[in-house]
């Protein structure tokens, strides 16, 4: 037989039910004091604009969310976002156009009856995604020289076969098929930095554009000029999106956009001949080596004034760069307006140094690149003129401009920043991988001490003129005292004829190197003259690998919800379980059932 527990007793097991709940109730208060307190005060804001930085803004909205601070962002595209942003319909835009200077388009300009600030967020480069079959299987390693793009895409030629394409791609057996150029038919910041690099490289190219499709040939355009049915290989595509699946689903197709959009469907991009004679993709240390290059233009009088110079990026003689490297702007406002008032510039201030700090460790695994140490800094410059940023995030920039000054850890957790870094010499471009084929004399100018002095005084990022980027040393050509040779480069080249190969590809002699080793002047292949004659022969350079620290996604606040989420679990069960137990009783002596006491 069983009896009730006593009144006494069923007292006690109360009293110890209740205390268990308080105490699981305190350590869930507890740890969930510990996560960022300052999340919880950040209210709502929203933005919008290019499609072209719209992965990297999507993954920063998501991440920050899981913080407690709310970001909408809408891919409409950079005149959208710009438009918007100047109606006071959005706290910020992101853009690839500024609303002046060399890349404002007159038909797509709504200038902000306020005052606003441009600044760095979203790296990356504008790749040549391709549809292209070699008898029964897809093409994943075509070459393209920056010569043969401007003529492609300009509608010069019109075959897959052409002797300048065939000549980057010797004994790839190219179809006799028309090259189908697909554009982007919707005003785009991509379209805006790949006709800038038209208008800066190949002008007498662009030239010809305009004179078949009636566009200015002396400014870029956010709208890429098809004419009325001058370009019959030419098709237009709304966004991001719509020229990445059109490309996708249809043969003999090219294209350009940012690179996230080909990675993100594992469509082969182009590999591009940058400066040096290397074929090289737009991965996030190619990318980010380029833009070490990259100027902000501090003349406030100047109409350009925020604005990149990428003068020194196309023309970039380090074997490992990405000569079509570009980067997204933020726009913010730089007072408050009837869309932003204190507390959401705190939100748009706190956003804007995530998106530059912890924002940029998983830039490289969505197609884009961290932004390196000189943007950030620049960056960060302006995100101070933000009404109503925070002590929290002023300390943090504050923290890593000291960091910089005496060599300590960064307060900013960004990639590209390590303890002894500066502008001049940062972690990008100490551990930025060379193709295999750059030997050790053509990768001596670009490590060690000679690094900082051959990335020249464009890598501050504070730069205010336009002057060209420094010449390469000899040996970066393919070894110490080692010239180019060939046929000259053509009108408006990237490369310099005595520094670096014929643009153009058309030549097949090479240079002659260190210990015997031979370069060869089209494909920039570097080892011995079996090695080089390998890579003539078509051969594939591998893809440039990365050596950046690993991104981990999972933090502090992440367990804190886990280990919140559990107590509150226990919380909820223990209550339950310990009346179940109190039903059950305990058993009584002879004699003594149903007494009272």
């Amino acid at each position: 037989m069983k009896r009730r527990p006593t009144r006494t007793g069923r007292s006690a097991l109360a009293g110890t039910a209740i205390r268990v709940a308080g105490a699981l109730t305190a350590l869930a208060l507890i740890f969930a004091g510990l996560a960022p307190a300052q999340a919880a005060s950040y209210i709502r804001i929203g933005g919008s604009g290019s499609s072209w930085a719209g992965n990297a803004l999507q993954d920063w909205v998501s991440r920050v969310g899981s913080q407690g601070v709310t970001v909408d962002y809408e891919n409409k595209g950079s005149s959208t976002g710009r438009k918007e942003f100047a109606d006071k319909m959005k706290q910020f835009a992101v853009s690839e156009i500024p609303y002046t200077g060399d890349t404002a388009d007159p038909r797509d300009n709504s200038l902000p009856p306020f005052k606003y600030a441009m600044l760095p967020v979203v790296a990356g480069g504008t790749a040549f995604m391709y549809n292209l079959k070699t008898g029964p299987n897809r093409l994943t390693s075509l070459k393209l020289s920056q010569q043969a793009i401007a003529k492609i895409f300009t509608g010069q030629v019109q075959k897959w076969n052409e002797p300048i394409i065939r000549a980057d791609n010797p004994g790839v057996p190219l179809p006799d098929a028309r090259v189908n150029v697909v554009v982007r038919s919707d005003g785009s910041g991509a379209t805006a930095q790949f006709t800038l690099w038209l208008l800066r490289q190949f002008p007498a190219d662009y030239a010809v554009l305009c004179q078949k499709t009636g566009c200015n040939p002396r400014a870029a355009t956010s709208f890429f000029p098809i004419g009325n049915g001058q370009l019959q290989n030419f098709v237009a595509q709304n966004g991001s999106q719509g020229v990445t699946t059109y490309t996708a689903n249809n043969q003999y197709t090219i294209n350009y956009d940012e690179y996230s959009y080909a990675k993100g469907i594992d469509f082969p991009t182009a590999q591009v001949k940058n400066a040096s004679g290397f074929y090289t993709l737009p991965t996030e240390s190619a990318v980010a080596v380029a833009l070490t290059q990259a100027k902000i233009n501090l003349d406030s009088k100047s109409a350009n004034y925020l604005s990149q110079d990428l003068s020194r990026v196309y023309g970039y003689h380090d074997p490992r760069s990405y000569p079509m490297s570009a980067y997204s702007y933020m726009i913010v406002p730089t007072q408050t307006t009837e869309a932003l008032n204190a507390a959401q510039g705190a939100t748009l201030g706190y956003f804007a140094n995530y998106a530059l700090c912890e924002g940029q460790r998983p830039m490289g695994q969505l197609g884009y690149s961290p932004l390196p140490m000189n943007l950030v800094l620049a960056a960060m410059d302006q995100i101070q003129k933000i009404p109503g940023v925070d002590k929290p995030t002023l300390d943090k920039i504050n923290q890593t401009k000291t960091s910089v000054r005496t060599g300590g850890t960064p307060a900013c957790n960004n990639p590209t920043f390590k303890p002894g870094d500066s502008p001049a010499m940062n972690q990008l471009v100490r551990s930025a991988p060379f193709d295999p084929a750059c030997d050790a004399a053509c990768q001596a100018p670009w490590t060690g001490s000679n690094a900082a002095e051959n990335q020249g005084p464009g890598s501050t990022g504070s730069n205010t003129g336009n002057g060209g980027g420094k010449a390469a040393p000899a040996a970066a050509t393919g070894a110490a005292g080692g010239t180019a040779s060939g046929k000259t480069a053509p009108a408006g080249s990237a490369a310099p004829a005595a520094a670096a190969p014929a643009a153009n590809g058309n030549t097949a002699a090479a240079r002659t190197g260190s210990a015997g080793a031979s370069c060869d002047a089209d494909t920039g292949t570097c080892g011995t003259t079996a090695q080089a004659q390998g890579a003539v022969a078509g051969q594939a350079l591998a893809p440039v690998s990365t050596n950046l620290p690993a991104y981990n996604g999972w933090g502090q606040p992440q367990t804190l919800l886990v280990v919140v989420g559990l107590l509150l679990l226990v919380l909820v069960l223990a209550p339950p379980l310990i009346a179940h137990l109190l039903g059950r009783g305990t058993p009584v002596r002879p004699g003594k059932q149903g007494s009272r006491t």
